[in-house]
């Protein structure tokens, strides 16, 4: 069953980088590649790499998306691979995080105004409300408000960030995002919290969001 019936076959080019087991005990990268490869639009090829090297504007522009699901907080991302993103996303490319590849923010400012927010740690793995903030947005179109086990990752926004909160979730009295979007130059640059492990994409209303972020950030948002 084909989550986006009335798309127009596309072929693009997606890369998926993140790390494998032996470098991500907590986040590996084979659970989550299975996952995306089911929720891969028709026609669209996705290439998937533990190479960082990736992360560099000459390479990257090959690419109308890049999903990053690094698990990288115990190290710092260089600067050459901080300027390969950040160009990358200026010129016009997409970038989708899923989850723990908030690391890539680790120990690099340039990368947290990227995203418009700095991650501030997480409590248990728990049942959490999501809540719809942007029910016209593209990417929340036909989602409803839904239930799911995730681990909770807390953030600080950005004041001087612009950005579009796309969901939210309540723990012990307090709101925190759970997705949020924004254009950066001439790209654009989508943050699902949602993604620990494999079970976070057995929720439907997830799977969905997750594909109408990669149209999104592809710049396929209007086309039908």
């Amino acid at each position: 069953m084909k989550l986006q019936p009335d798309r127009k076959t596309y072929i693009k080019q997606a890369i998926l980088i993140g790390d494998y087991h032996q470098d991500a005990p907590y986040h590996p990268l084979e659970p989550i590649e299975k996952e995306i490869r089911k929720l891969m639009p028709e026609g669209w090829e996705l290439h998937v790499t533990d190479d960082y090297d990736m992360f560099t504007a000459e390479r990257l522009e090959a690419y109308d998306l890049c999903i990053s699901y690094t698990d990288s907080f115990d190290k710092k991302m260089s600067d050459k691979h901080t300027a390969g993103i950040i160009s990358y996303i200026v010129n016009g490319g997409g970038l989708l995080i899923i989850h723990a590849g908030v690391s890539m923010q680790e120990q690099r400012h340039e990368i947290k105004l990227l995203m418009g927010a700095v991650y501030r740690g997480h409590t248990d793995y728990q049942p959490l409300d999501m809540s719809v903030s942007s029910l016209s947005h593209p990417i929340m179109q036909g989602i409803s408000s839904f239930s799911m086990e995730e681990e909770p990752y807390e953030f600080s926004l950005l004041s001087a960030a612009e950005r579009t909160i796309l969901m939210e979730y309540n723990l012990e009295g307090t709101t925190w995002p759970a997705a949020w979007c924004s254009n950066y130059g001439l790209g654009r640059v989508v943050y699902l919290m949602p993604g620990h492990h494999a079970a976070s994409f057995d929720y439907p209303e997830y799977r969905k969001i997750v594909v109408q972020s990669m149209f999104w950030v592809a710049g396929l948002d209007n086309e039908k």
